[in-house]
């Protein structure tokens, strides 16, 4: 399934993502995604951002539990392989640990004041701005996709937010393959923001809905209980 439809159906360069994952017993055991606009310059850091396509562009993650994520880039035509671009990286989060140095990325759906943080920080795009420990960074998640999660297992951002919304459902496939690959990159767990882990079973019936409370955190794993504490002295 495409992730990311309203940008797909644009035909510009939205940062659509086509994802898979095999959950076992409420579990991700492997997952697989590709971004064909993505490229190695894609910063997502405004809602306006163009990015301007050359051969070679895109990504393919993949993950295995157990195993790490790894990605490597689209070949310019479908089935034709070169050697540069055929060889798998490893994938890692950044190694932030302090909050207000972290890369976050939110949707474009969404603003910071969204955030329960924006009462603690301002926020930036610019990342030749001054910043001190009362800013932070700001991307945008380029229409909403899994990107994010791309972003994130990249080490292009160190945390992604998402708000849930009232009358709104959160499905498993928009977050399942970006689980496991964030996780697997060093990531840790994928949490609402109570801290509790995303719940891939909690939906007893069709196995489609999650349940996150407040909404969705995607950390690297060093600030996440940092940002738990911080989102449950100021969500409200």
């Amino acid at each position: 399934p495409i992730d990311g439809t309203k940008g797909f159906l644009k035909g510009d360069d939205a940062l659509y993502v086509v994802g898979l994952a095999l959950v076992v017993n409420g579990k991700v055991a492997v997952g697989v995604m590709g971004c064909p606009n993505w490229t190695n310059g894609t910063t997502a850091n405004k809602k306006e951002e163009n990015l301007d396509p050359c051969p070679g562009n895109g990504i393919l993650m993949v993950s295995h539990v157990c195993c790490g994520t790894w990605s490597r880039h689209l070949s310019p035509e479908i089935g034709q392989f070169t050697t540069a671009q055929d060889v798998w990286k490893r994938c890692f989060v950044d190694a932030c640990s302090v909050v207000h140095m972290a890369r976050f990325c939110i949707p474009d759906s969404q603003t910071w004041n969204m955030i329960p943080l924006s009462v603690l920080f301002d926020s930036t795009t610019d990342e030749s701005d001054t910043r001190d420990e009362n800013k932070i960074l700001l991307r945008y998640a380029c229409c909403g996709s899994l990107c994010k999660y791309i972003m994130v297992a990249s080490g292009r951002a160190s945390v992604f937010f998402s708000r849930a919304r009232v009358n709104t459902q959160i499905k498993a496939w928009d977050h399942a393959v970006g689980m496991i690959c964030v996780q697997e990159a060093g990531g840790q767990q994928i949490s609402d923001w109570s801290g509790e882990p995303l719940d891939l079973a909690a939906d007893l019936t069709g196995r489609r809905i999650l349940y996150p409370s407040g909404g969705v955190l995607v950390t690297n794993g060093a600030l996440h209980d940092k940002l738990v504490e911080l989102i449950s002295a100021n969500y409200k």
